[in-house]
């Protein structure tokens, strides 16, 4: 039976985007308005929702992250068309496509326009979707907003640009739900385990389905009282499949960086002490580990993928 929760998902057409906004109409019954700039995938995916027994919806919404008039145009299409927004993902992110040519290589030897990939359509875009959404959720006295974020926020992984726009949304959650939380509207970053998507083949990792059915605990089984422990917090898909009993599409627990039981409990423990950047007694990472030309085949989807 359909529920009457709306949601927007932004980078909907692929990847993790596509899987929150699937699990959220298909098996949750909501209506999700998913936006990306490929009209097509969002098609795909459209027709793919409508065969849940729910009676959810994904709306195609055909959008430009990088356009800011075409961006308040969308929230106030929604806002015509909708009492209420519930929910609110940014997933939308540029940044992984721009790296993939450029691994082994450090920082100075990459184009600016690397750098600019991650923050633009990732932290940018984040912030623009959020600002415009605020005042209806503001307005009701109700809402949940998501970053999709990563363990690049608190950790070396792939590319300077990539830690810094991750440790942007990070402290973007912390300083908007501070914001917002007179008005009873809170603020979570989502950190995903390692993935297995169209673009990226990490062994064991998990897939977007899982990703989707992290955010539909958030939405659906998380209590207020949840929303506001959680709210201006990092939490991770596997920490929320263990408190509200998910699994992934193969009926058990990703097993890949980042991800399963483990690393929940792993995250935990580093969210509980000192940022690297704030621990003086912290060694440097080794950019090595995930900065090398042999972790490039695992991006061996990217090259399908323009940056137009």
């Amino acid at each position: 039976m359909k529920n009457n929760k709306v949601c927007i998902v932004t980078g909907a057409s692929r990847g993790l985007g596509r899987g929150i906004s699937l699990v959220l109409a298909q098996e949750e019954g909501c209506t999700v308005y998913a936006t990306a700039r490929n009209e097509d995938a969002l098609k795909a995916l459209a027709k793919e929702a409508a065969v849940g027994t729910k009676g959810g919806v994904v709306k195609v919404c055909t959008l430009d992250q990088s356009d800011d008039a075409a961006v308040q145009d969308f929230v106030e299409q929604v806002k015509s068309e909708e009492n209420q927004v519930d929910l609110l993902v940014n997933s939308a992110f540029s940044g992984l496509i721009a790296i993939a040519p450029h691994f082994g290589k450090p920082f100075w030897e990459r184009p600016l326009s690397v750098f600019d990939a991650s923050l633009n359509i990732g932290l940018r875009s984040a912030y623009v979707m959020s600002a415009l959404v605020a005042p209806l959720m503001v307005k009701n006295k109700a809402g949940l907003m998501v970053q999709v974020s990563s363990f690049g926020g608190v950790k070396y992984v792939f590319d300077v640009g990539y830690g810094v726009g991750k440790a942007g949304l990070d402290r973007l959650t912390t300083d908007m739900a501070a914001e917002l939380k007179p008005y009873n509207v809170h603020a979570v970053t989502l950190y995903p385990g390692a993935g297995v998507t169209e673009v990226t083949a990490f062994p064991g990792g998990e897939t977007p389905v899982f990703t989707g059915r992290a955010v539909a605990a958030l939405l659906n089984k998380a209590t207020n009282e949840d929303h506001a422990r959680m709210s201006g917090k990092v939490v991770q898909t596997a920490e929320l499949a263990v408190d509200y009993g998910f699994t992934d599409v193969n009926g058990g627990m990703p097993e890949g960086d980042f991800s399963g039981v483990e690393a929940a409990k792993l995250q935990r423990e580093i969210m509980s002490k000192p940022l690297i950047q704030y621990d003086m007694d912290a060694e440097l990472p080794d950019p090595s580990e995930t900065n090398n030309s042999g972790i490039a085949g695992l991006f061996a989807g990217a090259q399908n993928y323009s940056e137009k």
